[in-house]
């Protein structure tokens, strides 16, 4: 039993004709590192600061020496 090549499987003529509804969404999902650098601050400032608070909270009756 002989399997099809990857080239085989998409092997269209040079002008592709995809059926693509208008408006469907892409389901591609942009990688966190190619958002902006603000954005990508206010996805983990949440997660930080719950981090500190927890720290801090852990700490609270703490002696430092």
């Amino acid at each position: 039993m002989t399997y099809p090549t990857p080239q085989h499987l998409h092997d269209h003529d040079s002008v592709h004709t995809h059926d693509v509804r208008p408006g469907a969404r892409s389901t591609r999902r942009l990688s966190l590192l190619a958002w902006p650098a603000w954005l990508r601050v206010l996805a983990v400032l949440p997660v930080v600061l719950a981090l500190w608070l927890a720290v801090a909270w852990a700490h609270a009756g703490a002696a430092l020496w």
